[in-house]
């Protein structure tokens, strides 16, 4: 198995799964007035420090099933109309619209350690902010994926990793994902990806190595996996904590429950300037 290097397509495609962990939650409507649409934000910096926003709204659960088309129920949820800006110590910066509620398409020069606002602005929906700083960036120091055969006709992916932790409290998160082109839309809306939290308690300070499997998928010899591994705040790790058992179908996907936390002003979701180490494997 050895990583893929140069898989262009591929890096662009992912900033799309990991922003998409923050789409809205179908609000329960019976017996109740319609409740206003409120912007959901969710955000991922790219190694070359490129930041891309998604903005979408929250949406009726009548609004959406099982059966809902993704390419269409996005296009109704996106936040299209908004002005978007991100202010750090070195100015501010106005984002491009680039379609389907994403906002990007500038470099930003992201200093770790550093606080930086995000602005939103919509016609229709009115504004949220939120504040964040800059994680320190973790990387692999190795990394290994393998197809795996379980004994019950499924074949997983196994990965082996090992990582070295500094001296103060830090929290991870893994993201494994298969990239197939051509399926943009399913891999954003609907993703086979397998999340895995990690906290430094038990190996505070040194370096950490395990073992880990069963992805929701059937793979095969030539398949492409990303693995990417990203040191994340406090608050950002019990957020995702509480989602991870609302992601084994379409609409739980979607889901954005208003009782989740959220360091947005406004609207919901989450503010998050952390860079991830992103690994590509062909699967052998």
């Amino acid at each position: 198995m050895k990583p893929v290097r140069m898989l262009l397509p591929l890096i662009l495609l992912l900033p799309l799964v990991w922003v998409a962990g923050c789409l809205p939650d179908p609000l329960a409507v019976t017996g109740l007035p319609a409740l206003k649409p409120q912007i959901v934000v969710s955000s991922q910096i790219i190694p070359d420090q490129s930041l891309v926003i998604l903005l979408t709204k929250t949406f009726g659960a009548l609004d959406a099933s099982e059966d809902s088309d993704p390419e269409a129920l996005l296009e109704q949820i996106a936040v299209s109309d908004a002005t978007v800006t991100v202010t750090g110590p070195d100015g501010t910066y106005t984002l491009r619209s680039v379609g389907l509620g994403l906002y990007g398409g500038i470099v930003i020069p992201f200093e770790e350690g550093k606080s930086y606002e995000l602005h939103v602005t919509s016609e229709a929906l009115g504004e949220v902010s939120a504040v964040t700083t800059v994680k320190r960036k973790v990387r692999f120091e190795s990394i290994s994926a393998n197809l795996y055969f379980n004994g019950f006709d499924d074949t997983l992916a196994q990965v082996t990793y090992s990582l070295r932790d500094s001296a103060e409290r830090n929290w991870y998160m893994l993201n494994t994902q298969p990239i197939r082109l051509g399926e943009w839309q399913d891999n954003l809306l609907n993703p086979r990806s397998f999340t895995r939290l990690l906290d430094d308690t038990t190996f505070n300070g040194t370096v950490f190595t395990e073992t880990f499997r069963g992805f929701r998928d059937d793979y095969r010899t030539g398949d492409t996996l990303a693995v990417s591994l990203a040191n994340i705040s406090e608050d950002y790790y019990n957020f995702i904590k509480l989602r991870l058992d609302n992601r084994y179908s379409f609409t739980e996907f979607l889901s954005e429950p208003v009782n989740y936390p959220s360091n947005v002003q406004g609207g919901k979701g989450f503010f998050n300037l952390y860079v991830p180490d992103v690994r590509f494997f062909i699967l052998q």
